[in-house]
């Protein structure tokens, strides 16, 4: 070999056994936190965690009390233990993402949506029926939301959420789907940000439950 490249060689070599082992321990540590906020905000009795990816994320599964029966979800972490690959998850992936899908024991209004408008060309795709449903806007803090519903006073509903829920610059995409008596949040995970969003997310979702649904579920309609 020549001893030009030596020197280089090793060089590489060390920065990438550096940057692997601070960034192992950073997704660590972000790991850490959200399922610390999340279990704050949701209070669930019990937790189980499934690690996938090494670092890169985990699936989760929280029962919870009533009103809500079970949250299940996931949160993915960028690579940031792998130097190479991290620039281009920064251009595909972006950000760390957190799923979130909270299962109600009661009966729901319909189906709603709160879309971030940067989000909604791709949300499109995984909106089954999208053209049955009816469309607004509204704006919170200077950001553009699309709305998405079916069903009596779900447009209300959506924007009374939206007015209440801490930094929704981070929400990426609400649903409430009473097909599945289930809530869906897609939140770009910020430290000590997302324990608010979803404490006041959750605050804010008795207007989405039909009276008389469930004996020990919520028992109004959020005064719509």
């Amino acid at each position: 070999m020549n001893d030009a490249l030596i020197v280089p060689l090793i060089v590489i070599a060390a920065v990438t056994t550096l940057g692997y082992y601070r960034g192992r321990k950073k997704n660590r540590w972000i790991s850490s936190w959200i399922s610390r906020e999340a279990e704050d905000a949701l209070q669930p009795e019990d937790t189980n965690y499934v690690n996938f990816g090494g670092v890169i994320g985990y699936n989760f599964v929280y029962k919870m009390k009533k009103p809500y029966r079970e949250a299940k979800g996931t949160f993915t972490l960028l690579p940031r233990h792998s130097i190479l690959f991290m620039p281009i998850s920064l251009v595909i992936t972006r950000h760390d993402r957190y799923y979130l899908q909270l299962y109600a024991d009661g009966k729901l209004l319909g189906e709603g949506h709160i879309l971030a408008k940067s989000y909604y060309g791709r949300a499109l795709r995984m909106i089954t029926g999208v053209e049955s449903l009816q469309r607004g806007e509204a704006e919170r803090d200077g950001k553009r939301y699309i709305l998405l519903w079916k069903g009596k006073n779900m447009e209300e509903s959506l924007k009374r959420l939206l007015d209440k829920i801490e930094h929704p610059e981070l929400l990426l995409h609400f649903c409430c789907y009473s097909e599945n008596k289930n809530f869906f949040l897609y939140a770009k995970p910020q430290r000590q940000k997302l324990g608010e969003l979803l404490t006041s997310c959750c605050a804010g979702l008795k207007p989405f439950f039909l009276k008389g649904g469930n004996s020990d579920g919520p028992e109004d309609e959020g005064e719509n």
